[in-house]
């Protein structure tokens, strides 16, 4: 369950669960998600949102093609949207929103806004692909975890080949806190990479402790390399150990962004970053292409990492991972000094595109609507389109039935 005891704290007011009648507005699912109709007045008859899965700064509802923003990061790192782009959070003095002296008056609700909601902006791709290689290269992909990429039918080459690496560190016993930790090994690991970079600041997933040693998040898992258009490694998606489980026992809110980032209040009220110098990661799009060995004329695209590194190896062919199957508008976000997702199809050629989305969408209503939506903005660019068919008994995903050699039907949109 979301953290209900912040959510009073922040925002009073009645809450409710969704439904299969009435589906949370920003994932698109009907459970685990609620509405909270605050008693705030600073929300007059406005409805505001809590969502488990998703934590993009704007989202386009899969259920009705509304615009919802993110406003808070909550304990439990649900997400609390609102129609509104502007709320009283934005409305604040700016002297409540500076809480870095370091930055002026007059430069500060240009930079403050952006510190509070987001953490210290990430370093460019280019920085963060030579921080996040080398800290793969302190990892090791560990047996347990191996042989859960097996048990999914991924080959030795596969594994290897994906760049897969254990967040799962060795514990020693902290006698002056009591029990085991991984502590040291994170600051050792630390220590490293500060011998080949002055400072983590910027890295989404890393931040500085009470003493101002550098460390990194303590979630057990796998990680997973995210890259964007050119090559660069610039995110890490972590699949947890420890994820949750719903009513049927089902694992649920298995993959999480790996980030240092959570808002909270300084003792004067203002917003900032309990993570001390972290970043927030954000969900982005991942990018799986080997312009050496890999066919550019034809793109499929599909939700998750985990499927487009098994489509990109199998197809050889360019694979784009979106975050989420309402997630399509980033395809035409502009990143600082990029160019959009669409525009790098176009330069390398690409003229087809193939929608890979999984084959639950028979049955989930929003997941098809999403699809619909993608078909649509897609052909307004001048792609052909198809959508990738198979049986469903085969499996869920694309990267399911690539496994087990299945080529999915590619039937024109």
């Amino acid at each position: 369950m979301f953290d209900m005891a912040e959510a009073l704290e922040v925002h009073m007011g009645t809450f409710r669960n969704v439904s299969k009648s009435e589906p949370c507005p920003i994932c698109g699912k009907p459970d685990w998600c609620c509405f909270l109709s605050p008693a705030d007045p600073s929300y007059p008859g406005q409805e505001l949102f809590i969502c488990r899965r998703e934590n993009d700064p704007q989202i386009t509802s899969p259920i009705n093609g509304k615009t919802y923003f993110f406003k808070k990061e909550l304990r439990d790192n649900s997400s609390l949207y609102s129609v509104t782009e502007t709320n009283d959070m934005d409305k604040k003095s700016e002297s409540e929103y500076c809480y870095q002296s370091s930055i002026s008056n007059k430069d500060c609700t240009r930079v403050q806004k952006q510190a509070a909601d987001y953490g210290i902006p990430p370093l460019g791709n280019e920085q963060l692909d030579k921080v996040y290689r080398s800290f793969l290269g302190l990892l090791q992909l560990h047996k347990k975890h191996y042989k859960m990429l097996a048990k999914d039918g991924w080959s030795h080459e596969l594994i290897k080949a994906s760049g897969i690496r254990s967040l799962s560190l060795r514990k020693t016993y902290n006698a002056s806190k009591g029990y085991f930790t991984d502590e040291l090994e994170r600051n050792i690991i630390c220590k490293e990479l500060l011998k080949k970079f002055e400072t983590l600041t910027g890295v989404p997933g890393f931040y500085q402790d009470e003493s101002g040693q550098w460390t990194f998040s303590r979630k057990p898992g796998m990680l997973i390399p995210v890259y964007d258009q050119n090559g660069m490694l610039y995110r890490l998606k972590l699949r947890s150990d420890q994820p949750d489980f719903d009513d049927n026992g089902k694992e649920k809110n298995k993959y999480k962004n790996f980030s240092s980032f959570y808002s909270t209040k300084d003792e004067n009220g203002g917003l900032m970053n309990a993570f001390r110098n972290g970043s927030r990661a954000g969900s982005q799009i991942g990018i799986y292409y080997n312009p050496v060995s890999d066919a550019s004329m034809i793109c499929y695209i599909t939700e998750g990492e985990k499927k487009a590194i098994v489509a990109n190896y199998i197809l050889k062919t360019i694979v784009i991972s979106l975050p989420g199957v309402n997630s399509f508008s980033k395809l035409l976000t502009e990143e600082v000094g990029e160019e959009n997702i669409i525009d790098f199809l176009k330069k390398i050629w690409c003229s087809s595109i193939v929608i890979a989305y999984d084959s639950d969408k028979y049955i989930n209503k929003a997941v098809m609507r999403c699809e619909k939506k993608l078909v649509e903005l897609l052909k307004n660019e001048g792609f052909n389109l198809y959508i990738a068919y198979w049986n469903p008994g085969f499996g869920k995903g694309l990267d399911d039935v690539l496994i087990v050699g299945i080529r999915p039907e590619l039937i024109p949109a």
